[in-house]
């Protein structure tokens, strides 16, 4: 597996004057060491791997004349078994606060097709981005100190669940990782869309900006990341809000380390 030395996050955000301030947001568990964390699942006995991490705030046009900065969260799963696993993009949840409820995303972008229930098939990878609208006024990174992303991947008929937290950091920080390329690949480039229930289907979101880590650049001898604006225009924008948004069922199996 094709892998090179990816940098840490810088999150465009704009201020209060139109002043734009850099803030990365780290995983700061155990599995982490640099801007994402690896989980081998299932845990005992790793028949593939899951990287997660978060390009930070987001700055999305979401609807017509509507528009604001979403928390990003992905996730990349990789299935190195026989058989066919499932993710639930319903069931990711963004966990900003103790006296907040848990999040579900507003939108979905993944190469995995059609939504909200996902195949990752044998021996293959796919790559799912969450964008999550916050509350005033921790939809502000000045307001925000950290989040938790509550995960789950169902694993051939067992579902694998990990919380991953995440801090607010200035500039850069940590030991940069070494992961494979799609871990870092641009926001806005899977052809497919999922739209929750209060989001116009078929409205194209329009990624305005956020900070996109380097391919193999360096300046002045520090990785830098880059803003970027908003990607072409891709095929496949479909999906329908979900009927009763149930959560599935609590439980499951605490990640760990390859």
């Amino acid at each position: 597996m094709l892998r090179f030395v990816m940098a840490t996050i810088f999150v465009l955000a704009a201020a209060a004057g139109g002043c734009a301030h850099e803030f990365t947001y780290l995983p700061v568990d155990n599995a982490g060491g640099g801007p994402a964390s690896r989980y081998g699942i299932p845990p005992e006995a790793p028949r593939g791997e899951v990287y997660v991490t978060s390009f930070g705030f987001t700055q999305m046009d979401v609807a017509p004349g509507q528009n604001g900065d979403m928390m990003h969260a992905r996730l990349a799963v990789v299935n190195n078994s026989v058989a066919v696993w499932t993710v639930d993009g319903r069931a990711q949840q963004l966990e900003i606060s103790p006296g907040q409820p848990p999040l579900t995303a507003a939108f979905i972008n993944t190469d995995a097709g059609a939504g909200p229930i996902y195949m990752v098939p044998p021996a293959q990878h796919r790559v799912f981005d969450f964008y999550y609208p916050l509350p005033a006024p921790l939809n502000q990174p000045q307001q925000l100190g950290g989040f938790q992303l509550d995960w789950r991947v169902d694993v051939a008929g067992r579902m694998v669940a990990q919380r991953t937290p995440f801090q607010r950091f200035d500039q850069s920080r940590g030991v940069y990782e070494t992961y494979p390329p799609y871990v870092y690949v641009g926001l806005g480039w899977g052809p497919g869309w999922w739209y929750g229930p209060m989001y116009p289907i078929g409205y194209r979101p329009v990624i305005r900006g956020y900070y996109y880590p380097p391919s193999r650049a360096r300046t002045s001898g520090a990785w830098r990341g880059t803003p970027r604006t908003a990607p072409p225009s891709s095929g496949g924008w479909r999906g329908t809000p979900p009927s009763g948004g149930a959560r599935p069922g609590g439980g499951g199996w605490r990640g760990s380390p390859r």
